[in-house]
C-alpha cells in the first residue's frame, strides 16, 4: 500500500497531466463555503512539504455534496503524519531544488477565497478516476513562491474534496 503522508504531493503532480470536466454541484458547495466555513488557515511545513492547514470540514462536509457522484473523502486522515485539509504552497523537491533552508512565514495567518470547482482526470494514477478541486486565490501565496525564487504554479491553488476511485468500467475508457 502507498504511503499516504505524501499522498497529496503526488496526486498534485499526476493531476499536472490530467483532464477537466464541468464540476456537479458547484455553485452549492461555492455557497456552502462562503456562509459556513473560516477563509483562512495557518502556513505549515511538515518536512519540506509547505501547505495552509485549513479546517478539515472543507472535507468531511463539502464531500457529502459529491458522494452520489461517486467522490470520496481524499486520504488525508486518521494518522497524526497525514496533514488533512490543506492547500499546497510548495513541494519538498522544490524545496531541495531552489536551496530553501526556511520559510520565515511559518505560522502565519492565510486568507483565501473561494472560486470554482473543478473535476479532473488525472491521466497517470492508476486508483483515481476523477479528482474534485475547490480552486482558491491566495495572492500571499503567489508573493512566498515569489520570495523564495519559485516560479508561479502551473495550476490554481486548490483544496482536494474528493477523489473518485477508479472503477471497472473506468478503466475501460
Amino acid at each position: 500500500m502507498r504511503s499516504w503522508k505524501y499522498f497529496s504531493i503526488f496526486l498534485n503532480l499526476a493531476c499536472l497531466s490530467c483532464i477537466a470536466q464541468g464540476a456537479p454541484s458547484c455553485l452549492t458547495i461555492l455557497n456552502y463555503v462562503k456562509k459556513n466555513l473560516p477563509h483562512h488557515g495557518i502556513l505549515k511545513n511538515s518536512d519540506g512539504f509547505l501547505y495552509v492547514d485549513i479546517d478539515d470540514e472543507y472535507i468531511h462536509q463539502l464531500v457529502l455534496f459529491i458522494q452520489k457522484e461517486g467522490f470520496e473523502e481524499p486520504p488525508y486522515f486518521g494518522r497524526p503524519d497525514l496533514v488533512g485539509a490543506h492547500i499546497t504552497v510548495i513541494y519538498p523537491d522544490e524545496v531541495k531544488e531552489y536551496g530553501i533552508s526556511e520559510i520565515q512565514e511559518c505560522g502565519e495567518v492565510i486568507d483565501f477565497t473561494p472560486r470554482e470547482c473543478q473535476v479532473v482526470r488525472p491521466l497517470n494514477l492508476q486508483e483515481v478516476d476523477e479528482v474534485y478541486f475547490l480552486s482558491v486565490d491566495a495572492p500571499a501565496l503567489d508573493r512566498i513562491r515569489e520570495k523564495y525564487g519559485l516560479p508561479k504554479r502551473e495550476y490554481d491553488f486548490h483544496i482536494t474534496i474528493g477523489m473518485k476511485p477508479i472503477t471497472p468500467i473506468a478503466k475501460a475508457r
